[in-house]
């Protein structure tokens, strides 16, 4: 048996890329052949499942924090990660540690006995053997691509979510809703709610639910949520089956912060289905403080000349997420943007905040779109001679430091496109923290 006591977080990395020879290898036979010798297909006393298009990784943090508040152990599963491959793991809020992550890698590599895995797989049995070492009271884990097919699909959950439906991963997915819809409803499991947050979804979502006997709680009907003044203030308005069999609604209003309201809605209509429902103070106090990295992250920057400038970070790379983004950020002074080649620029761009500023960043990873074709993609939809400023970067660092130079004072720019442009903004944000050349403040 190898010896890997010496093997970091950075060489166990290295190792998951080359033991597969496709980053993508939809099925689950390989992967619950090891998950049965690891002993961790029920990792946690409540296992919740959380497939979507968009809104897994806010609702995945909803749901940890809610059952935390409770006093319950909760391991979180979430991918991809921004800066350190620990945040794709955590309980409790606290990031797996370097020496748990590097043996649990172990265990999982022991265990493969051969089979193949890819570094998605190898990485979620990883995990999934962890938190059953944990003793966890729960855990909620965020599916990776999909549902029926994707690793994390493997595990015995005792509840769904369907956060949302709509256009992504085409190249696996393709790009007709009714077979994305089978795809995500297809992880319900038999007299087991699934929790669907997708308004009006194509009717194969319920379809699904219901051939596979599992029981269907759908936005606008079991629960729904909708925004509206009061006092001045805007408010969410949530409506709820605090216990689905019975059938009797009850009715909240919520602060509207950094958590979308659909998932809002659905993270606490999910816990109710499973008892775990919290009073509605408490529900509110959570709201207030939960702020999700690279979901609308605001940062505050102070130039040595006394100008204040203003980012907001966001990883949307699809229509619907960017869609969502302009009713949040409707008045922005600039965007900052930056994707990968397999995502659609040409409806990102549509769906952004009007804006008479660009800047066109390229990415340096793997599926990064460079420059020069994202301005060719972008071209399509803002042609050439339009009202809009644009400028192209070979990177996003480049681009920071571009808007940094120009930016008149109190500016406010959105910088957003994929992970990837996130963890590169964030990474230049750090540098310039330790630096002390300039002052960011988190807001």
């Amino acid at each position: 048996m190898a010896d890997f006591s010496s093997w970091n977080v950075k060489r166990w990395l290295e190792h998951l890329e080359s033991v597969h020879p496709a980053e993508i290898d939809m099925g689950l036979d390989r992967v619950r052949t090891v998950a049965e010798r690891l002993g961790c297909l029920h990792p946690a006393g409540l296992v919740i499942l959380v497939a979507g298009t968009n809104g897994k990784g806010t609702t995945s943090a909803l749901m940890s924090a809610l059952l935390s508040r409770q006093g319950f152990s909760v391991g979180c599963y979430n991918s991809p990660h921004i800066l350190r491959y620990n945040e794709r793991v955590s309980v409790n809020g606290n990031d797996i540690s370097d020496a748990d992550l590097c043996q649990s890698f172990a265990l999982v590599e022991q265990a493969r006995q051969g089979i193949a895995l890819t570094y998605f797989e190898f990485g979620t049995l990883a995990a999934l053997a962890w938190f059953k070492q944990q003793n966890l009271d729960a855990c909620v884990l965020e599916i990776g691509l999909g549902g029926r097919l994707d690793a994390v699909n493997v595990v015995d959950a005792d509840l769904s979510v369907v956060t949302s439906i709509g256009l992504d991963h085409e190249a696996w997915l393709g790009n007709d809703l009714d077979v994305i819809a089978y795809e995500k409803c297809s992880i319900v499991r038999p007299d087991r709610y699934l929790v669907c947050g997708q308004p009006m979804p194509p009717e194969r979502a319920r379809t699904t639910v219901e051939a596979a006997e599992g029981l269907w709680l759908g936005r606008g009907e079991a629960f729904d949520i909708t925004e509206c003044v009061q006092g001045g203030e805007a408010v969410l308005n949530l409506r709820f089956l605090p216990c689905p069999d019975e059938d009797t609604s009850m009715s909240w209003v919520l602060p509207r912060g950094f958590i979308p309201a659909a998932n809002i809605a659905t993270a606490v209509q999910a816990l109710a289905a499973v008892g775990h429902l919290m009073p509605e103070v408490e529900v509110v106090k959570t709201l207030k403080r939960l702020r999700v990295p690279g979901r609308l992250q605001g940062w505050q920057c102070l130039c040595p000349d006394g100008r204040q400038l203003r980012l907001t970070l966001d990883v949307a790379h699809n229509e619907q997420a960017a869609a969502y983004l302009a009713t949040r950020e409707q008045e922005v002074d600039g965007i900052l943007l930056a994707m990968l080649a397999d995502k659609p620029v040409e409806a990102v761009v549509q769906a952004l905040p009007d804006t008479t500023q660009w800047t066109l960043a390229g990415l340096d990873c793997p599926r990064g779109l460079d420059v020069a074709g994202l301005a060719l993609r972008f071209h399509t939809v803002v042609m050439q001679g339009s009202d809009a400023e644009v400028t192209a970067c070979t990177r996003v660092r480049d681009a920071l430091e571009h808007w940094q130079q120009t930016a008149t004072a109190d500016e406010h720019w959105l910088v957003v496109g994929s992970f990837y442009t996130v963890e590169q903004a964030l990474t230049y944000i750090h540098a310039q923290q330790k630096s002390g050349e300039y002052v960011w403040k988190s807001i």
